[in-house]
C-alpha cells in the first residue's frame, strides 16, 4: 500500500458528509471523467420490513431447477485514507457498513490510457437507509461531488460510477451509510479494458451453476443475491407489498437476439404487478418511469428486449402498495442451433456451467501456507459450494489451485496443490463430501489458463492487490472441457 506522506486526512462525518477533500461541487471537477449511472425507482415500497428472511419464491412448473447463494467473507475497510484497503480489480467483495463511521478502500489503475473504470455498490440490507460512495485521488481531491455522492439504496439496485483514470494510479474509495445504519454491501471495481485473455470464471455460486437443481428458485432481497431461473420456463410466483423480489437470468450466445418477457397477474381485484430488466451495473433496460405493468384483468403483459449474449440479466418484481400477487412469468429466447443449422442436442449439463473461483477475499490462506487465515471464513464460503457438490453426487469435481505470478513456478505449483488439498479436506470434514468425488491440482501460475489479474506492470514490478486475485482455488465439474484439458496437459 502506497502511504501518504506529510499530511493527516481528518474525517468529520455529518448528515452533508464531506468525505475526500471538503470542497464545493465545483472543486470536486478533475480530469476524470466521471458519470453517475442512478436511475429512477419504483417508489411503491416506502416502508420494508427490518428482515426478511423468507422473500418469496417461484415455482418451476417444469422439474430440475433451482438457485444456491454464494457467501463471501466480509472485508472491513481501513478508518481513514492512509490506512485504506488495497482491493484487487474485477473483484468482488463484501462488507458492512455501520455507525461507527466511513470505511476506506483503494485501488491501482493499469497499465491502460485513458481507461473506464466502472465502481458498483449493491445496498444488501432491507430497510435500511441509502449506502453512499465517494472517490478521491491521494490528495484527497473529489472525483465524486460529496453533496452528490454515488447512492445505493434498500431496493438492492446495482449503482455504478463510470471514472476514466489514468494508468498507474491510486485511488480511494470512501463508504458510509445515511444515519449510522448498519449496512451490508458488495463492492466491485471493474476495468472493463484489463486482461481478458483466458477462460471465464465466476465468483458467485448462483451464476456458477445456473439454473439446473431443484424446484423452489428463491426470490433474493438485492440483485447479488437474485435466484437464477431458466429460459422458456414456465413459472409461478407470489409477491406482497413490502418485499424487494430479484431473479436473474444468462443468455445464450446468439448475437441480437431478442427476448420476450411475459408475465400475468393472476389475483383479481388487486393493482398492478411491476417488473424492470437490469443489467449488472444497475441500468435499466425498461423505463423505471414505464415499467412493464400486469394488472389484475389477468391479461398477459410483454416487453421484447434486444440483449447481448452470454450475459447475465436481473429481474426486479413488485406488487403496489397493499396487494399480495399471485403471478407466472416466462422468458422466451431464440434457439440456438448447430453449425449444420439443426437444433443442438443438450448433453447432460455440467454442475457448474461456469468454473467457479474462490479467490483471496473468500478464502484466506497464511503467507505461503495451506492454513486458512480463518477457517470459520472459509468454511462459510465454501457452505454453499458444498450444497451444489453434494446434491449432485455422480459428478466429479476438480479443484485447481492457481497462485501469484511470484516466485518459482515449481515452489508455486506445490503450494497451488497443498491449498486445492485444504479446501478439498475441509468440504470432506465439514460437510461430508465424498473424498473420491474430489481431485484437486496445483497449477501455480505458468500453466493457469483462466483470466488472470495483471500482477507485473510494464517493468515486471509486481502488484499485490492483482496477486490477490490469482491466489485461488477453482471448483468446476470434472467433466468441463476446461477440467480435462488440465488433467491431460
Amino acid at each position: 500500500m502506497k502511504r501518504l506522506a506529510a499530511w493527516i486526512l481528518v474525517l468529520t462525518l455529518t448528515l452533508t458528509l464531506t468525505a475526500c477533500s471538503g470542497g464545493s461541487g465545483s472543486d470536486s471537477e478533475s480530469s476524470a471523467d466521471s458519470k453517475v449511472q442512478q436511475t429512477p425507482e419504483p417508489t411503491s415500497q416506502e416502508s420494508l420490513p427490518d428482515s426478511q428472511p423468507n422473500n418469496g419464491s417461484l415455482t418451476v412448473v417444469a422439474d430440475n431447477m433451482g438457485e444456491f447463494a454464494g457467501q463471501a467473507e466480509v472485508i472491513r475497510g481501513g478508518t481513514n485514507q492512509n490506512d485504506a484497503v488495497l482491493l484487487p480489480l474485477n473483484t468482488k467483495l463484501t462488507g458492512k457498513a455501520t455507525g461507527d463511521g466511513g470505511l476506506w478502500y483503494a485501488f491501482t489503475t493499469g497499465a491502460a490510457e485513458n481507461a473506464t473504470y466502472k465502481i458498483t455498490i449493491v445496498n444488501k440490507t432491507v430497510g435500511s437507509e441509502n449506502l453512499n460512495l465517494l472517490v478521491c485521488d491521494e490528495y484527497g481531491k473529489e472525483l465524486i461531488d460529496s453533496y452528490n455522492p454515488l447512492q445505493a439504496n434498500e431496493r438492492g439496485k446495482a449503482t455504478t460510477v463510470n471514472l476514466k483514470l489514468p494508468p498507474y494510479t491510486t485511488y480511494y474509495v470512501y463508504i458510509w451509510s445515511s444515519n449510522g445504519s448498519s449496512i451490508d454491501y458488495s463492492l466491485i471495481i471493474r476495468d472493463p479494458e484489463g486482461q481478458k485473455n483466458g477462460y471465464a470464471t465466476s465468483d458467485s455460486v448462483s451464476e456458477s451453476v445456473g439454473a439446473v437443481a431443484g424446484q423452489e428458485i428463491f426470490a433474493g432481497t438485492n440483485q447479488d443475491d437474485s435466484g437464477m431461473i431458466p429460459l422458456e420456463t414456465e413459472l409461478s410466483g407470489k409477491v406482497s407489498d413490502g418485499q424487494v423480489q430479484w431473479y436473474a437470468f444468462t443468455t445464450n450466445s446468439i448475437e441480437n437476439a431478442i427476448y420476450e418477457f411475459t408475465t400475468v397477474n393472476k389475483t383479481p381485484g388487486t393493482g398492478y404487478l411491476g417488473l424492470i430488466v437490469y443489467d449488472v451495473y444497475g441500468e435499466p433496460y425498461i423505463d423505471p418511469y414505464n415499467p412493464l405493468w400486469a394488472d389484475q384483468s389477468g391479461k398477459a403483459a410483454t416487453v421484447s428486449l434486444e440483449l447481448s449474449p452470454d450475459t447475465t440479466y436481473y429481474i426486479y418484481i413488485w406488487a403496489r402498495e397493499g396487494d399480495s400477487i399471485q403471478y407466472t412469468l416466462r422468458i422466451h429466447g431464440p434457439e440456438e442451433q448447430n453449425e449444420a443449422g439443426s437444433l443442438t442436442v443438450e448433453e447432460e449439463p455440467l454442475i457448474f456451467e461456469t468454473p467457479f473461483e474462490l479467490n483471496s477475499t473468500q478464502v484466506m490462506f497464511k503467507a505461503e501456507s495451506d492454513a486458512f487465515l480463518d477457517e470459520a471464513a472459509a468454511k462459510e464460503a465454501l457452505k454453499p459450494v458444498a450444497e451444489v457438490i453434494l446434491a449432485h453426487p455422480d459428478h466429479p469435481i476438480l479443484l485447481a489451485g492457481t497462485t501469484a505470478t511470484d516466485g518459482d513456478q515449481q515452489d508455486r505449483v506445490d503450494l497451488s496443490n497443498r491449498r486445492a488439498a485444504a479446501v478439498k479436506s475441509l468440504l470432506v470434514s465439514a460437510f461430508g463430501v465424498p473424498e473420491d468425488q474430489l481431485t484437486t491440482i496445483g497449477l501455480g501460475f505458468e500453466a493457469d489458463p483462466f483470466v488472470r489479474g495483471q500482477d507485473r506492470d510494464a517493468n515486471g514490478k509486481f502488484i499485490e492487490s492483482e496477486g490477490a486475485k490469482n491466489r485461488r482455488v477453482i471448483v468446476m465439474d470434472a467433466n468441463d472441457p476446461i477440467a480435462q484439458e488440465l488433467l491431460n496437459s
